[in-house]
């Protein structure tokens, strides 16, 4: 289910928007590389927690503090910086919740929910494409691990990547639909906004 993406999904798609998933599994043992993909994914949630079942193993961020992904990047850093992403967000998850109280809607939806008219967005996989919102659209691997890059679907139009890592490459522009390859690591996701709209973003937490 990608993570519980699906669900939170079908949650919306009823007209429950603020919900999520047990963040790093509920059942079974976790694994460093899980909990942090996960959390990855999970600080675009509407609604995020870490929740264990009783008798596994501990799976609090600072257990991970220590322990190195690829060699170069420890886990607990990843964890840590998923959650300032998730602060950075809050206000628009807010007000985009909050406009939903009044219309009904869903906030985290598949693509064809905004392009219904777009065969490349409806065929694509919702378990790595999200919209979020009108606004905003999340590429993410949210279903294997250890997959270094991940193919995604961009429907036509501007997109410009809110966290910008690319300088000037930014903001990519498609004439038509297009599958795009992106790098998938632990740490990365690739949020893009849509042209034609602002969105409010939390001040004072580095991302650094």
């Amino acid at each position: 289910m990608g993570w519980s993406v699906t669900g939170i999904m079908s949650h919306n798609i009823a007209g429950i928007p603020l919900a999520g998933s047990d963040i790093c599994g509920f059942i079974d043992n976790t694994t460093p590389e899980l909990c942090a993909r996960w959390y990855t994914l999970g600080a675009f949630y509407p609604f995020s927690r870490n929740h264990n079942n009783w008798g596994n193993t501990p799976q609090e961020p600072w257990v991970f503090k220590g322990i190195q992904y690829e060699g170069t990047t420890d886990y607990f850093d990843i964890i840590q910086h998923s959650m300032r992403v998730k602060l950075n967000m809050i206000r628009y998850f807010y007000t985009e919740l909050f406009t939903l109280s009044l219309g009904g809607g869903a906030f985290y939806k598949p693509m064809w929910f905004e392009f219904p008219n777009d065969a490349g967005a409806v065929n694509a996989s919702p378990e790595l494409n999200i919209m979020l919102g009108e606004a905003m659209k999340l590429s993410i691997n949210s279903n294997k691990l250890g997959q270094n890059s991940t193919e995604f679907y961009m429907p036509a139009g501007l997109w410009c990547d809110v966290f910008n890592k690319n300088g000037t490459g930014g903001c990519l522009t498609f004439a038509t639909g297009t599958n795009v390859n992106m790098s998938t690591k632990a740490y990365d996701f690739h949020l893009h906004l849509r042209a034609g709209f602002l969105v409010p973003m939390q001040d004072g937490v580095n991302l650094t």
